[in-house]
C-alpha cells in the first residue's frame, strides 16, 4: 500500500472518529436556535365550555421579553366567530409567585375575528397560565404551563458554531494531506 493511500485512510478514519466522538459526547435535543421562534397551540379548535377556542403563544420556544396570546372564538354549533367577549390570560410563576394579567383584544390583531394579548414576562422559569374567556353563553377555562427561558447570548452562538469549525478543520486538515502527497 503506498503511503499516498495511507495518509488518506487515516484522515478518512480521524475524520469518522472525530465526528463519532462529538455525536457521542453532546447529546442533543430539538431546540429552536432562529430568530422568532414559533408558535405553541395551547388549546387547538377544542370545545371547552360554551365555546369552540383556538389558542396559541408565541414565540416558541419562550424567553424573557413579551410573550404573545392570540385567541379565536367560534360558537360549536353554527362555526361562527364570536367577537364581543372578555378574553384574559393570567400567568403565576410557579416558585415567586409573580402574577401577570392581560386582557386579549382585538386592537392588536389585525383583524375582528382574533384576540391578542401581549404579556411582558421578566422572570424565567414555569408560569401556570389560565385563559378565561366570558361571554353570553357563559365562561370558559384553559389551563397551561408555560415555560419561559433566559435569553440566549452570543456564547450560544459560539457553542453552535463550534462542530461545524471542527468539521471544517478537519476537512480542511484532510484536503492539505491529499493534495501535498500528489507533490
Amino acid at each position: 500500500m503506498s503511503s499516498y493511500r495511507q495518509a488518506e485512510l487515516i484522515g478518512v478514519a480521524t475524520f469518522v472518529l472525530l465526528l463519532a466522538g462529538f455525536a457521542l459526547a453532546n447529546p442533543v435535543a430539538a431546540e429552536n436556535f432562529g430568530p422568532g421562534g414559533g408558535s405553541r397551540i395551547i388549546a387547538g379548535d377544542q370545545v371547552i365550555g360554551p365555546y369552540q377556542i383556538l389558542a396559541t403563544v408565541s414565540p416558541e420556544p419562550a424567553q424573557i421579553g413579551a410573550l404573545t396570546f392570540a385567541v379565536r372564538v367560534s360558537d360549536p354549533a353554527t362555526g361562527e366567530k364570536l367577537r364581543d367577549l372578555r378574553v384574559s390570560v393570567k400567568l403565576v410563576h410557579g416558585e415567586s409567585k409573580a402574577e401577570l394579567t392581560g386582557e386579549a383584544t382585538h386592537k392588536d390583531a389585525g383583524n375582528e375575528v382574533d384576540y391578542v394579548a401581549h404579556l411582558p414576562i421578566e422572570q424565567a422559569g414555569a408560569w401556570n397560565g389560565t385563559l378565561t374567556v366570558a361571554g353570553p353563553a357563559g365562561q370558559a377555562e384553559v389551563t397551561f404551563i408555560q415555560r419561559v427561558s433566559a435569553p440566549r447570548g452570543f456564547s450560544t452562538a459560539i457553542l453552535v458554531g463550534i462542530p461545524f469549525a471542527v468539521v471544517l478543520a478537519v476537512l480542511g486538515g484532510y484536503w492539505y494531506l491529499r493534495t501535498g502527497a500528489r507533490r
